[in-house]
């Protein structure tokens, strides 16, 4: 559906719901291993074969071995595990024991079977044997051959090459070629470096290597450049690669300039009232910003590089951090422009320059993560207040992201998630403890279509590219773009022309995670206004100013030009976020991000392509459209204000999840919240349909190696999944019911109890990443059952993983709830007394 129009009074605060929720006891079990076992006839025949091959790698690996100098010879070397077929699964954490190092895991295909990177200590290499014997030779007490489980569903053991190595979904490059690669390095044990030992192994063969690394728990990445045949030496030193990706660079920006009005920008100066100097502020990350722009320059509080030897003015030409602020402070400037109305600011602008202009293609070896760690230090460091980044920076890779993370991606969730950032010798260290009080908002965009792509059938084009990193990092808010420019220039030389989207459409320029598999989280966000295309008559493509969105220049001589695409979409939805912060200062950058994402609407455009919900397979098309549109387009109203027919609660919280069982961790407790439900007045609607929305955000720790998406190798620190009690439904029966759901998912199990057809997309479709949300819609009577709200864990990697310095770590998060009725009721008041909030009394 299209924008809700409630009646009765607007412009009212959203409802902030003091207090917390209450722990419910929680039955959760151990999360089983992978697909069921084969079975093997002929098992000693099985055995001797993975002898042979372990047997074989050994040798061949220390025969490598000799032929390094002996200070750099390593402790054992890497092999590769192949799965008998697919749909079945190899016992990874029984890979990942007696020594031996996961390294990471290729997914099965439709062709090919799941396979495992091991790195095997040469004194493992017996304990293995032995296992293989056991198998053959020996049973459990159930009658069932001994190490089934790990054994079973190998089919094959042999010696790991580099190319098995490569992550990217591209062909893996020239093995002559020198080059820059990105290389993720395994920790062997607590007090192992490796980059150091890489750095050893790059000192001897004279490869460049970067200054700076990354460390994450179980991986430090960093950049060396070499060819690929003089890096397959490494798999047999004590410098392990675990992962082999390309190097992040920069996207290219295009804006197309606008003739301006200098006594008009005269007037707007003149109206704009600043924002108080400790008011919120959006700190822009880009190419620098022209701070003494007339319309800029009173609201700017600092500008900064982390760019060696620049200063943080922009480069001549580099205009894209300029315009990226005015929209970021004033919106679109055609709304001021042509207005005669006082413009009151509510928050401020920073900058940080961390590209050293628009096309910044130089073939510098820095690691983005360690940038926008960098770029955050310097303006926290400079002023404390609430703020938002605004990074309409992406990967500049043409195939883009398929939504695994990245180097980048992962140093974004670390930063937003509040964790510590600690120089090391070899660069900044990421992930120490999560500071929920450090945790900070961050709003990327999805990336562009780019001209190449271009084509009338533009929705499929957006389909089927995607969205480029490191917009897919869970905790920031990825922005995408829409457009409502529909209407082509009137000028006579643009006659026939017309415009490639419709009114409400998503914009030729956006990217979409459509593409994406399971275990990816859903983006883009949401969508802002980020301009159209001309198609001239002859079918050529054309960006001009009437169709983009109206912002401040940063070329010399000029005022005002156009932004588009999804830079521009991105700004605009900061700036959302920054009035948030100024209007509710007390929400943190969980809430902000899920009061954007549960204040978004489909357009009647969007809407219209979302199938009837008793069509067949309607939630799984659903659910592709949400990868296009994301939760829809937030307006300032939506998010700023609630109307006495339709009122926004919003929970804040904290629980600890997990706690100590035995040797290991299991689940403590959910949380439960009931609800100041206006029940009369619901009751009234007995026959009127009414809506409920909720939305549910929180931040993870994340765990970037691309090990596996289950278990201990999981991306999560942790999930947490929210539900609402149904109108017949006991609360024991409802906590039941949930302790079943998550021990399911644990188990990658659905109980057919899920299922119920009066939510927008279900529990199934909901889950992915770290910000759920879905509509429930149903007659108000139901609803007035419906007073009781739950959210529940379920497993990541600190749970996995035994992590018992996070047992007692509290996990915090936004809850918001959203009532519609489509009649002219008033149910802002009863809530509002309900929680204590006066309420003003109309005369």
């Amino acid at each position: 559906m299209g924008e809700p129009t409630p009646p009765g009074r607007r412009h009212l605060p959203h409802l902030i719901v003091p207090g917390s929720g209450i722990d419910a006891g929680y039955k959760g079990r151990q999360a089983r291993g992978g697909g069921g076992l084969r079975e093997i006839l002929d098992k000693v025949g099985h055995s001797a074969k993975l002898t042979a091959d372990l047997e074989h790698s050994d040798d061949a690996a220390r025969a490598a071995l000799a032929e390094l100098p002996e200070n750099l010879r390593g402790d054992g070397f890497v092999v590769t595990v192949t799965c008998w077929s697919p749909g079945h699964h190899l016992a990874l954490e029984r890979l990942d024991a007696r020594g031996a190092k996961l390294l990471s895991v290729q997914p099965e295909t439709e062709e090919q079977p799941e396979r495992a990177l091991v790195w095997m200590p040469f004194p493992a290499v017996a304990d293995f044997l032995r296992l293989f014997e056991q198998f053959a030779t020996e049973h459990t007490s159930s009658g069932k051959p001994k190490n089934a489980a790990l054994v079973a569903n190998i089919e094959e053991l042999r010696l790991s090459m580099l190319q098995e190595l490569w992550q990217e979904n591209e062909p893996f490059p020239d093995p002559s070629e020198t080059r820059w690669w990105e290389i993720w390095l395994v920790k062997l044990n607590k007090g192992h470096e490796p980059v150091s030992e890489l750095r050893q192994v790059a000192e001897e063969f004279r490869w460049p290597i970067a200054d700076a690394a990354l460390a994450f728990p179980y991986r430090d990445v960093t950049l060396i450049r070499a060819s690929a045949e003089e890096l397959g030496i490494l798999l047999t030193t004590n410098a392990i690669p675990g992962e082999l990706r390309n190097p992040s660079s920069t996207e290219e920006f295009f804006t197309v300039d606008r003739q301006f009005q200098v006594d008009l920008v005269q007037d707007l100066e003149d109206r704009i009232a600043v924002a108080d100097p400790q008011a919120p502020a959006v700190c822009v990350l880009d190419c620098g910003v022209l701070a003494s722009h007339p319309l800029l320059q009173a609201s700017f509080d600092g500008t900064h590089t982390v760019i060696p030897g620049t200063t943080s003015a922009p480069v001549q030409g580099a205009t894209h951090g300029t315009e990226m602020a005015g929209l970021a402070l004033l919106g679109d400037l055609d709304q001021h422009l042509v207005s005669s109305h006082p413009v009151r600011l509510e928050h401020r602008l920073e900058s940080v320059k961390i590209l050293r202009g628009q096309h910044d293609d130089q073939n510098d070896p820095r690691l983005y993560g360690k940038v926008i760690a960098d770029a955050t230090s310097r303006v926290e460091i400079e002023q404390i207040r609430p703020r938002v980044y605004s990074m309409a920076v992406t990967s500049g890779d043409v195939k883009g992201s398929d939504g695994r993370p990245t180097s980048w991606s992962s140093a974004i969730d670390a930063l937003a998630i509040g964790t510590e950032i600690a120089p090391s010798a070899t660069g900044i260290t990421l992930l120490g403890m999560p500071d929920p009080s450090a945790s900070r908002l961050f709003f990327i965009s999805a990336g562009n279509v780019t001209n190449v792509d271009w084509h009338a059938d533009h929705l499929a084009v957006s389909d089927s590219r995607q969205i480029r990193d490191p917009a897919q990092a869970w905790n920031a808010l990825a922005v995408g773009a829409y457009t409502d420019r529909a209407d082509p220039p009137v000028a006579p030389m643009f006659a026939g022309y017309r415009v490639m989207a419709p009114e409400g459409e998503l914009s030729p320029f956006s990217r979409t995670s459509v593409p994406w598999g399971k275990g990816r989280p859903i983006k883009p966000d949401i969508v802002m206004e980020g301009g159209n295309l001309l198609i001239s008559p002859s079918g050529t493509f054309d960006q001009h100013d009437a169709v983009q969105v109206a912002t401040t220049s940063g070329y010399p001589g000029r005022l005002v030009t156009t932004a588009n695409a999804t830079s521009a979409a991105t700004s605009q939805a900061a700036r959302l976020g920054a009035l948030v912060l100024s209007r509710y200062p007390t929400l943190s950058p969980e809430a902000v991000r899920g009061l954007l994402v549960h204040s978004a609407e489909w357009t009647p455009t969007m809407r219209a392509h979302f199938p009837s919900p008793r069509a067949q397979s309607a939630k799984p098309r659903r659910h592709a459209l949400l990868k296009r549109y994301g939760w829809g387009v937030p307006t300032e109203r939506r998010v700023l204000t609630s109307a006495a027919s339709n009122v926004t609660l919003i929970i804040q919280d904290e629980f600890q999840p997990f706690a100590l069982s035995g040797s290991g961790i299991s689940m403590r407790a959910m949380r439960l919240h009931e609800l100041p439900w206006p029940s009369d007045q619901l009751q009234g609607l007995m026959h009127e349909q009414v809506r409920m929305r909720v939305t549910l955000s929180y931040f993870i720790e994340p765990n970037p190696s691309n090990r596996g998406w289950q278990g201990r190798y999981a991306y999560p620190s942790h999930g947490l999944r929210f539900d609402v009690i149904r109108p017949t439904e006991s609360r024991a029966d409802f906590q039941r019911r949930l302790s079943n759901e998550a021990e399911g998912e644990e188990r990658g199990v659905r109980p057919s109890s899920t299922v119920d057809d009066r939510w927008e997309f279900g529990t199934q479709r909901r889950s992915s990443g770290s910000l759920h949300a879905d509509i429930w819609t149903g007659d108000g009577a139901a609803l007035a059952r419906c007073g009781v709200i739950a959210v529940y864990p379920v497993g990541g990697w600190w749970k996995q993983n035994n992590r018992r310095d996070r047992v007692d770590l509290p996990v915090r998060y936004a809850l918001l709830i959203s009532l519609l009725a489509y009649s002219p009721t008033d149910i802002y008041t009863p809530i509002a007394i309900k929680i204590g909030v006066p309420v003003a009394i109309e005369i």
